[in-house]
C-alpha cells in the first residue's frame, strides 16, 4: 500500500517527475460529498450541452496526457507501453461514443399506452439518479475509473472518484489532472485506503459503482443497504474457457487463449482462468501453446518472463498469492515452467491439468496460470461450469452451432463469447456479471442507463374528468360492473 509522500518519483529516459500521492485528508471528505450534492441540485448538469462538454473535457484528459498516463501505469503495473493504449488510454473513444449518442439516449420516451389515456401526454424522462459514487481498482486504473464516468456524466450525474491506492502512481496523476479538465462542482476525487473508503460508505450516495472482487463487494454492498442506495457491482470470478475440439485450428485458438491470460500478467477480470478440454486434445493444445509463446517471446526464447512485452504482479502480496495457488496444487505442469521473479514480482505463464477440486480452482487466479480440466464432452463442460459461481465471461471455442446454442440456453454468466477472448470488451457491448461475478451494467448505452432513473409521468387535462370521473364514489352498479369489463380481459390459449 502506498503512503503519503514520494513514490518513485522519476519515468523513463530522464522524463520529469510523476506527481506524489497523498491521501485525501479524512475532515475534507463530507465536504467534497456535501459540494457535490449542492452542486447537483442546483441543475448544474441538467443541460446536454454540460454533459458534453464534460465528457470533451475528459477526452482530453486522456489524450492530451497519453505519454504520462503510460508512464503511470508501468510505474504500478509494469504494464507495456502497447497495452496501455490499447486497453487504457483508447477509452477516450467511449466518451466520444457517448457526445455522439447523448442526444438519443437521453430523448424522453413517448410509450404506447391504451387510447383512452393517449391524451395524457404519458412521457418517460430519463433523469440523473443525483451524486454517485465510482470506487475503482488497480489493475486497469484508467479504463475502470473513467469507464463508469463517461456513464455517470452522459446520465448527468456529479461524481467522486475513488482510485485504487495499489495504484498510487496512476492514483496520483489522476488526482493532479482532474481538477485541471472537469468542473469541480461536477467530479471530485479522494485518494486513500481502507480508512478514507470506510468514510465515503458512511455518507448517503445517490448510486455507488465498484469494481473488484466479491469481498469488498459485500462490504460496499452492506454500507449502501444502510441507505437503500443502488449499487452496480464489476466482480470477477473464474472465466472458463471450453474446448470443442472438432474443426478447430488449434493454433489459433492457443493465440487466442493467450491473448486474453497474457495481457497484465493475468491480472484482468474477464482473463480466461481455467480450461476444460477433451483429454484426446489437450497435448495439441499444450504445443500450440508452446509454438504461440516461441513466435510472440522469440528474442527471450520463447519465455515472457522477462520480456519488456510481458508485465508483472502488481505487488509482492499478489505475487506470494499466485505463487502459493502454485505450489499447493497437486496437479501436473504441462505447459510452461515454474519459473518466478520475485524482484520484479513476475511469473512465467504455465498450465497445470488437475481437477476441480485443486486449490487452483478454490478462487479467481488473477495470473498467468491456467489449471486445465478434462471434460468427456460439451454436457459435461457445462454441468461442470453450472455447478459453480456464474463466470464474469465464458469462452467457448466451437465450430458446432448445436453446441453454441446449447450453451446459449443453459450455462449463465456475464458474457458468452465463440471463438475468442477478451476482446468483446472493446466493441461497445454491455458489461456486467451475475450473482458472484457482479450485479448492473456498464459500457456504452447501458452504462448511461445504469446512471439513470425512468422517471414515469402523465398530464392530465380538465376536459377529460367526465372519462374519468367514474373512479369517485359512490359506486354504483354500473360503474362495478364497467370495472369487471376493465379487469377481466379476455385471455387467449397459449400453447408451449
Amino acid at each position: 500500500m502506498a503512503t503519503n509522500g514520494k513514490v518513485n518519483g522519476n519515468g523513463a529516459n530522464g522524463h520529469a517527475a510523476l506527481p506524489e500521492w497523498h491521501s485525501t485528508p479524512l475532515a475534507e471528505i463530507p465536504k467534497l460529498h456535501a459540494d457535490l450534492d449542492a452542486s447537483f441540485r442546483s441543475g448544474i448538469m441538467w443541460p446536454l450541452a454540460k454533459r458534453k462538454q464534460e465528457l470533451a473535457a475528459m477526452a482530453r484528459m486522456m489524450t492530451e496526457n497519453a505519454e504520462l498516463w503510460a508512464r503511470a501505469i508501468y510505474a504500478d503495473l509494469g504494464k507495456p507501453e502497447f497495452q496501455a493504449n490499447l486497453y487504457e488510454i483508447g477509452v477516450s473513444h467511449q466518451a466520444l461514443t457517448a457526445i455522439a449518442q447523448l442526444d438519443e439516449w437521453a430523448a424522453p420516451a413517448k410509450p404506447a399506452v391504451p387510447e383512452r389515456h393517449a391524451k395524457w401526454s404519458p412521457t418517460v424522462y430519463k433523469v440523473p439518479k443525483g451524486v454517485v459514487l465510482i470506487i475503482s481498482p488497480w489493475n486497469y486504473p484508467l479504463t475502470l475509473t473513467i469507464q463508469p464516468l463517461i456513464a455517470a456524466l452522459a446520465a448527468g450525474n456529479c461524481a467522486l472518484i475513488k482510485p485504487s491506492e495499489l495504484a498510487p502512481h496512476f492514483s496520483a496523476l489522476l488526482a493532479d489532472l482532474v481538477p485541471k479538465y472537469f468542473d469541480p462542482g461536477v467530479v471530485r476525487l479522494v485518494n486513500g485506503g481502507v480508512e478514507e473508503t470506510t468514510r465515503l460508505l458512511e455518507l448517503k450516495w445517490d448510486h455507488i459503482f465498484y469494481t473488484g472482487n466479491g469481498a469488498v463487494g459485500r462490504i460496499i454492498a452492506r454500507a449502501a443497504a444502510q441507505h437503500l442506495t443502488p449499487i452496480t457491482l464489476e466482480l470477477g470470478g473464474k472465466s472458463p474457457v471450453v474446448i470443442d475440439p472438432t474443426g478447430l485450428d488449434l493454433d489459433i485458438v492457443a493465440k487466442r487463449i493467450l491473448h486474453g491470460k497474457l495481457p497484465n500478467a493475468g491480472q484482468t477480470c474477464v482473463a480466461p482462468d481455467y480450461i476444460l478440454c477433451p483429454e484426446a486434445s489437450q497435448k495439441p493444445l499444450m504445443a500450440a501453446f508452446t509454438k504461440t509463446m516461441e513466435e510472440w517471446f522469440h528474442e527471450t526464447g520463447g519465455k515472457a518472463l522477462r520480456s519488456p512485452h510481458y508485465g508483472r504482479i502488481v505487488n509482492e502480496r499478489h505475487f506470494r498469492r499466485v505463487q502459493g495457488l502454485v505450489e499447493r496444487s497437486k496437479g501436473e505442469v504441462v505447459f510452461g515452467e515454474k519459473q518466478t521473479d520475485p524482484e520484479r514480482y513476475a511469473i512465467e505463464p504455465i498450465a497445470i491439468k488437475t481437477d476441480g477440486e485443486d486449490d487452483l480452482m478454490k478462487e479467481e487466479i488473477f495470473g498467468p496460470v491456467f489449471p486445465l480440466i478434462t471434460i468427456k464432452d460439451v454436457d459435461d463442460a457445462i454441468n461442470f461450469i453450472e455447478s459453480r459461481d456464474h463466470p464474469l465471461s465464458l469462452y467457448v471455442f466451437t465450430k458446432n452451432e448445436e453446441t453454441k446454442q446449447k450453451f446459449i440456453a443453459r450455462t449463465r454468466s456475464g458474457g458468452l463469447v465463440f471463438n475468442d477472448t477478451m476482446d468483446q470488451m472493446g466493441i461497445g457491448l454491455p458489461f456486467g456479471g451475475v450473482g458472484e461475478s457482479g450485479m448492473g451494467y456498464s459500457v456504452g448505452r447501458a452504462g448511461y442507463e445504469q446512471f439513470t432513473h425512468l422517471r414515469a409521468s402523465v398530464d392530465v387535462p380538465d376536459n377529460d374528468e367526465e372519462a374519468v370521473s367514474f373512479r369517485y364514489p359512490p359506486y354504483t352498479e354500473e360503474k362495478v360492473n364497467l370495472a369487471k369489463v376493465l379487469s377481466r380481459p379476455e385471455v387467449p390459449e397459449v400453447h408451449a
